[in-house]
């Protein structure tokens, strides 16, 4: 007897229709339809994906997408301008209204394709390569519960959600405050489910101000995740170690040139550390974006803080760093989301910054700033001078650059910097007062 074939889950009218809409429609058909699929692979049928994946560039690179800039973009891409097919997917599509269904739908077949995938894989290592079980189960249990929510009860989720908003007002539970001065002033803290990206230049301080929401974070009692993956965790102690003491500094420790008086107040330090710090989990060894993913979920911090995107190990995404950078920032959205939590992405800047007259960044200077700027709940970085122009500006002053605030201010913080010593302050007079002899 023949085994049976089975066909995998796929909605080809759905495809053409959405594809009729954003051909005959305009930039909102686009965004919807951007928003939903995420993944080029969502199209089962070849010249559908085809189709989308030239929609897709033609949307990037902000060109209106017409019957003839597709046409030629088609030409350009694959050899074959389809034009015959192309014209055919203006009768696909019964309303541009329903563009988002289309979407739905075709995302929702493409996950279920990619859960049988995964079921199956996850079958196969489960006799052949135990190793790869965890990595498997994480992306399977994810795909679980994206399919699980594709399509939820709009009567019970209403009621659900209103409940959840009126708990958070009254238990005041959405709002994390830095507990720093001149980070709350702008927003009143990060907001759980939300990505706060920080940004700057080599040696203006970004780790330094990490360290310090770590410290206002822990005094209240949250817990807190770090992913270092350009300082060690050794490294990130000593600073640590510095900006608690009372009159340690940084370079001494490096140095190990420490006085017995200092060597006394090191050591207790380190074991005051040691007893305050007990909800604060710190990585050094994580590599790769899905083993971050999945520590995250296992030990649910209300904090997590990446130092820095660029070093994350993308698997899967051959397109280039922009696309990377993109699944990073997609990743975190999803599982703030899943985990109630919020997260601080540490970003570097582009070489841009050094040949302008005003050295200040700005939200173009993040290496991906569309991606960057379309998912932060905030955008800031931070500038310190004195590293431009050593004569112009304040050794102990440093600025908190607030480029975007969903639910704030945006503006310019002038702020105390003492690199030393590892802290920053409110003022530029309490960091001068801070460097001891």
């Amino acid at each position: 007897m023949a085994k049976e074939v089975k066909i995998m889950p796929s909605a080809s009218e759905a495809e053409q229709a959405l594809l009729g809409c954003i051909l005959e429609g305009g930039e909102r058909e686009q965004e919807i339809a951007m928003a939903w699929i995420r993944d080029d692979n969502a199209f089962y049928t070849q010249d559908n994906k085809d189709i989308w994946l030239s929609m897709a560039e033609l949307y990037k690179d902000g060109v209106e997408i017409d019957f003839v800039t597709l046409s030629e973009k088609m030409k350009d891409t694959t050899g074959d301008s389809k034009a015959y097919y192309i014209s055919g997917l203006s009768e696909s599509f019964v309303s541009k209204s329903n563009v988002e269904n289309y979407a739905k739908i075709i995302w929702e077949r493409y996950i279920q394709r990619e859960t049988a995938k995964s079921a199956e894989a996850l079958l196969n290592a489960s006799y052949e390569d135990y190793k790869e079980v965890g990595s498997i189960l994480e992306k399977h249990s994810k795909l679980i519960e994206e399919l699980r929510h594709i399509q939820p009860s709009k009567i019970r989720d209403i009621e659900v959600l209103v409940e959840e908003m009126k708990s958070t007002v009254e238990e005041d539970t959405n709002l994390i405050p830095f507990n720093l001065g001149h980070l709350d002033t702008f927003a009143g803290g990060m907001t759980r489910k939300e990505i706060t990206v920080l940004g700057g230049r080599p040696g203006h301080g970004k780790t330094t101000l990490v360290i310090n929401i770590i410290r206002g974070l822990i005094e209240q009692g949250y817990r807190v995740m770090l992913f270092n993956r350009e300082m060690s965790n050794t490294e990130m102690l000593k600073k640590m170690v510095v900006m608690e003491s009372s009159s340690l500094k940084y370079g001494d420790i490096r140095r190990n040139d420490l006085s017995e008086n200092n060597k006394v107040e090191f050591e207790a330090v380190s074991e005051k550390i040691k007893g305050t710090y007990g909800e604060f989990i710190m990585y050094d060894n994580v590599r790769g974006l899905d083993d971050c993913l999945r520590e995250i979920a296992k030990h649910k911090p209300d904090v997590v803080i990446d130092d820095y995107i660029q070093l994350i190990q993308v698997d899967g995404v051959k397109e280039g760093r922009r696309f990377e950078i993109e699944r990073i920032m997609q990743e975190y959205k999803w599982i703030c989301k899943q985990e109630n939590c919020s997260s601080i992405l540490v970003s570097q800047l582009n070489r841009e910054i050094e040949k302008r007259l005003d050295p200040r960044p700005r939200m173009s200077d993040y290496a991906e700033s569309g991606v960057i700027e379309q998912t932060a709940e905030s955008a800031m970085f931070v500038f310190y001078g004195h590293n431009f122009d050593s004569e112009k500006f304040n050794p102990y002053k440093s600025e908190i650059i607030v480029a975007k605030s969903r639910y704030g201010k945006i503006g310019t913080h002038l702020v105390g910097f003492n690199g030393g010593r590892c802290k920053f302050y409110m003022n530029s007079t309490m960091a001068e007062k801070d460097n001891i002899a």
